[in-house]
């Protein structure tokens, strides 16, 4: 065996379990024996196969699923140093560099491993630690993701690629103390930028406790076509509660804003999209028409030639004429 490299060993390892017809949990027992034999290992030759033979057969895996990634992670605390290098490989995924040389080629030059440096990352090895505790012990364990934190903190400066925004939506963002990386603010700015982000994390922001420097914060910027979408999602579809004094302080705006803008395409949007949010509210009973009619209505005489505009009219001079019946 001194000649064959580390991947013929592991092929013969392979076919003596095929002579056997061993199935796959057969295959998990005898990775257990090499396991159970590492510390009885008499050469360090050996123990480096044994580490590359537990590795290999499940390289197809991410190594967080490998089952003898603890193993690994304990074995750095008490190893050699050859042996400290070669499982840096393994936490690398570099390992396969090496398929081809003998285990005498790496205990006599050490030199010729991959070079690495996760082994000696004290952080990686804590996160991978937690992966195994979470996988084994408590599937409750949060593990913060070092990429999901730094898109939350560009999320407020700049519009998130497809594949950023696929990445966030798979990760569970109630974990992530959100109100640490989404300052109050940023938050216009995300709300603008990455609309779909807000909203997942809104509701979950305005439920910290900045909630209200965040809704000063909305109520401060000028309100956009982002932004009342956003307050419309999280009121209509998250059922967020927010204070009456904030929602009507939010409809004054967003009627203000549309005096604000000049006659065209993109004030006319605005003017509908008003309209429209208004009537939603008004139609799930977020807000009551008696404190709002005044300006529901001043709005809609300003604006009647828009479409969109009426419906709302109507449905205020409806509900208006119920109220005083």
């Amino acid at each position: 065996m001194e000649n064959l490299t580390f991947e013929e060993i592991h092929q013969q390892f392979l076919l003596q379990q095929q002579k056997q017809k061993q199935q796959q949990q057969q295959l998990f027992i005898s990775c257990c024996s090499l396991f159970l034999n590492f510390e009885c290992a008499k050469t360090e030759e050996n123990r480096l196969v044994i580490l590359y033979i537990l590795y290999s057969q499940y390289a197809n895996l991410p190594l967080e699923q490998n089952p003898f990634l603890d193993f690994f992670l304990n074995l750095l605390d008490n190893c050699t140093v050859i042996e400290r290098h070669f499982v840096g490989c393994i936490l690398e995924g570099t390992l396969s560099g090496i398929a081809n040389l003998t285990p005498q080629e790496v205990c006599t030059n050490p030199s010729i491993l991959p070079t690495t440096t996760k082994e000696k990352d004290n952080k990686h090895i804590a996160i991978l630690k937690l992966k195994v505790a979470k996988l084994i012990d408590d599937p409750n364990i949060v593990i913060l993701d070092d990429q999901i934190i730094q898109l939350l903190s560009m999320a407020g400066k700049r519009p998130l690629t497809l594949s950023e925004n696929e990445i966030l939506r798979k990760e569970k963002l109630s974990d992530y103390p959100l109100s640490t990386y989404v300052l109050p603010n940023e938050l216009p700015a995300l709300i603008n930028l990455n609309q779909f982000l807000a909203f997942d994390i809104l509701s979950l922001l305005l439920n910290s406790d900045k909630t209200e420097e965040y809704l000063q914060a909305i109520l401060d910027h000028p309100i956009t076509l982002q932004s009342i979408e956003s307050i419309h999602h999280i009121l209509v579809h998250k059922k967020t509660s927010l204070s009456q004094d904030f929602i009507h302080y939010y409809i004054s705006n967003s009627i203000r804003s549309c005096d604000q803008l000049e006659d065209g395409l993109i004030k006319d949007k605005q003017v509908k999209q008003v309209a429209k949010f208004i009537q939603s509210l008004l139609e799930q009973d977020i807000i009551s028409m008696t404190e709002y009619f005044v300006e529901i209505q001043a709005f809609c005489v300003s604006y009647m030639k828009i479409k969109g505009v009426v419906q709302l009219f109507r449905l205020a001079s409806n509900e208006a004429r119920q109220i005083n019946e």
